[in-house]
């Protein structure tokens, strides 16, 4: 019975995460969230060919920025077997997370896929993670898949996009839901990918 239970709050608050996201998030404070910090990493590198396809190396973590007013950690040292790369605390009721732009580029119908490893500091603790487009300081196409996080271990979470705006730049956004209780979430693992 308790299983029915978890499966049905899990689906009722993926409805609420897609539904919030069909709304549009107004009240995120950075509009600009591919905007490199200053001493952030290199500008995004021209995209392999259609037919090699390997993962995309994990990109600084310095790059990670907040997102409706979360508290971004950033790991001090690289990541070791368990170790997180980064994290973010959401304090209010807001959409609260961090973004990362990667150093991939859109191609037209293109698939991508973003896979990263996540871990909340409280059961039951509802996250999205979106893979989306940057292009001219603005948000773009995306695509969202929901979690609902143990809370006692890492957890894969995985998003696909197809490519809509040639040149693009892809960017990674993990962000706990407006309405969802305040929680800590680290970041692990994050790898992009194309797809042919």
């Amino acid at each position: 019975m308790a299983e029915w239970l978890l499966a049905a709050v899990a689906i009722v608050l993926t409805t609420v995460v897609v539904v919030s996201q069909m709304i549009g998030h107004g009240d995120r404070s950075d509009p600009d969230p591919g905007a490199a910090p200053p001493a952030g990493p290199a500008p995004p590198a021209t995209r392999r060919p259609p037919t090699a396809a390997p993962p995309v190396a994990t990109p600084a973590p310095a790059g990670w920025r907040a997102v409706g007013g979360a508290r971004v950690e950033q790991a001090a040292a690289g990541p070791g077997p368990g170790q997180a790369q980064a994290g973010f605390t959401a304090t209010g009721r807001a959409d609260q997370g961090m973004v990362l732009a990667t150093p991939r580029r859109c191609v037209l119908g293109r698939t991508y896929a973003a896979t990263v490893r996540l871990r909340a500091s409280r059961p039951a603790t509802l996250v999205t993670v979106s893979l989306l487009e940057l292009a001219g300081g603005r948000r773009g196409a995306a695509d969202t898949a929901g979690a609902v996080l143990a809370g006692n271990g890492w957890q894969a979470v995985e998003v696909v996009h197809e490519g809509q705006r040639p040149g693009a730049g892809l960017a990674v956004e993990v962000v706990i839901p407006r309405g969802s209780p305040p929680a800590t979430v680290q970041v692990a693992g994050l790898e992009v990918t194309g797809r042919p």
